[in-house]
């Protein structure tokens, strides 16, 4: 036998209705950048981080890292600091997905080094393939950090 089944009350399904409300509204307002991120962040192994980040000096490394992984010269490239050309850009990162895709894609650390109040220069050192190199990332007026790509 079945237990009755009970209709919700109006204080339980204006509580519902609000939760769903809120819960939809804030998938709505996010943006297309914040959604690919969180996608990235879920897709990827964690950074090991030591140093001093900032917020956005890290999240410019995370997806330096994840770009380099999956192998995508136009995002990876998207995050370079406007000095230099275009083409110098696509070139690096191809050079890097090259260099660094297999040990991106394992355990990675990132070790930020110096005081970031105008440039801030981050270790990487891919531990699959016992390979490192070190970005140097600067802050730009118009896009925030960004990594130097010549």
């Amino acid at each position: 036998m079945h237990a009755p089944r009970r209709a919700l009350t109006g204080l339980a399904a204006a509580a519902l209705a609000l939760s769903l409300a809120l819960t939809a509204g804030c998938s709505a307002g996010a943006s297309e950048q914040q959604l690919q991120y969180e996608t990235d962040y879920s897709n990827h192994p964690h950074l090991e981080v030591t140093g001093y980040p900032t917020t956005e000096t890290l999240g410019v490394v995370q997806r330096v890292v994840w770009g380099m992984a999956d192998g995508t010269a136009e995002r990876l490239a998207d995050l370079a600091h406007p000095e230099g050309s275009d083409a110098a850009h696509r070139a690096t990162a191809a050079d890097w997905i090259r260099e660094y895709r297999k040990g991106a894609q394992g355990k990675v650390t990132a070790e930020f080094q110096d005081d970031p109040m105008e440039r801030q220069s981050v270790q990487l050192t891919f531990h699959d393939t016992g390979q490192a190199t070190v970005l140097d990332l600067r802050p730009d007026i118009e896009t925030g950090w960004r990594v130097v790509m010549k």
